[in-house]
């Protein structure tokens, strides 16, 4: 996903402007083992230390083995699709809060071996090993070791997309061995077997780049949810030159020689991106417009072929919260969630509530290029 490029400043104004959010770390071991991991985060998570994935690895031989049927059905997973910075992370947080739902943790996604998932889930679990904060992004999103993640390193290497390239070919599960696509299902069921004391029998995720891919994701899993978020394309288009600029930073404090002259694009590998790109580069309005635009028309292209579909706006969510939340947990076909569930009236109560302020503009340059797909999204 290379660019060579080096950050400037910023004279659109899409930086945030917000109050600090303070690292919580639950215990002074838990500052020690894992403060240099937290200011590392990365949106391709970096190899683990040796000494976390030591000990994952001997407790998962001895003490706490992942012990999965490798021939469970995996019943309807959940892919949440939309562009970075449409809110999906938002609802991915709320449905991940259902009695039901289970998912690849921040503790899960640092050691990355899917074999050691059980062991590291348990371990920070039993030690209270744990840090709380805001991620770089700079959103207002609060994460911790058992919070959701995007598990893109997964994703990207279970389904061959190389994170450094601009363009990915369209592949079906023709195009995987049948050890591939058992590495995929397996993977999960280790995530499910995390959760299995919890009764958490079905799998969510939310990962940006498995926006072009549906149909393979269908292919592997026949009856697949699928949740499409939108979001106002003039939102989204100047949210996606923050998210780079931040990108770019995050890039150079991690200090890693991958990173260093080629910088990780965080938009994702829509139709036409490599183009846009090379013409007006990664921090023109254009050029994000454009992938807004190609994001959405690309999902209407292939929506009709997916089983299970279903589209949301991230405006109405943050309308009328409950009601929309409720409505994709019938459409998940999950049940209503208990009376009791604080940890969802909780989040659901704090919908539009953050603690940064961004100054957008330039939205007749996005309507000019997005201009019919605004109007059928009735933003304009």
């Amino acid at each position: 996903m290379g660019m060579n490029d080096t950050p400037a400043p910023s004279t659109s104004g899409r930086l945030a402007t917000k109050k600090q959010i303070e690292t919580q770390y639950t215990s002074w071991l838990a500052k020690l083992l894992l403060s240099r991991m937290w200011e590392k985060q990365h949106n391709v998570a970096m190899d683990p230390p040796r000494h976390i994935t030591a000990s994952a690895r001997f407790l998962s031989k001895t003490f706490l083995p992942s012990k999965i049927d490798r021939s469970a059905p995996i019943k309807a997973p959940i892919f949440i699709l939309g562009t970075p910075r449409c809110g999906s992370t938002l609802v991915q947080d709320l449905l991940s809060r259902h009695e039901r739902i289970g998912y690849i943790n921040y503790g899960m996604d640092l050691v990355q071996d899917p074999e050691l998932f059980y062991a590291a889930h348990k371990m920070r679990s039993a030690l209270g090993l744990d840090v709380k904060g805001e991620r770089y992004l700079q959103d207002s999103i609060l994460v911790h070791g058992g919070a959701p993640a995007e598990a893109m390193r997964f994703w990207g290497t279970a389904l061959k997309l190389d994170p450094h390239l601009l363009t990915w070919p369209q592949r079906r599960a023709s195009d995987f061995s049948a050890a591939e696509i058992e590495f995929v299902q397996n993977t999960i069921r280790h995530v499910l077997y995390c959760f299995a004391d919890q009764g958490r029998d079905r799998f969510l995720t939310k990962c940006p780049a498995l926006l072009t891919e549906p149909l393979l994701l269908q292919d592997i899993f026949p009856d697949a949810k699928f949740i499409h978020l939108v979001r106002d394309g003039r939102m989204v288009a100047n949210s996606l030159i923050k998210l780079y600029e931040l990108q770019v930073q995050q890039d150079i404090a991690v200090d890693h020689p991958v990173f260093k002259t080629d910088h990780f694009v965080p938009y994702p590998r829509v139709p036409g991106l490599e183009g846009w790109m090379k013409e007006y580069g990664p921090r023109d309005l254009r050029t994000t417009a454009h992938i807004w635009d190609s994001a959405v028309r690309y999902i209407d292209s292939v929506r009709g072929q997916l089983r299970n579909f279903h589209e949301i706006r991230y405006e109405d969510l943050c309308e009328s919260p409950s009601q929309r939340v409720n409505e994709l947990m019938e459409f998940c076909e999950l049940p209503p969630p208990g009376a009791n569930n604080q940890a969802l009236n909780e989040r659901l109560s704090q919908v539009g509530k953050v603690s940064h302020t961004n100054r957008y503009s330039g939205f007749e340059e996005v309507e000019a290029i997005a201009g019919d797909s605004l109007r059928r999204y009735h933003y304009l």
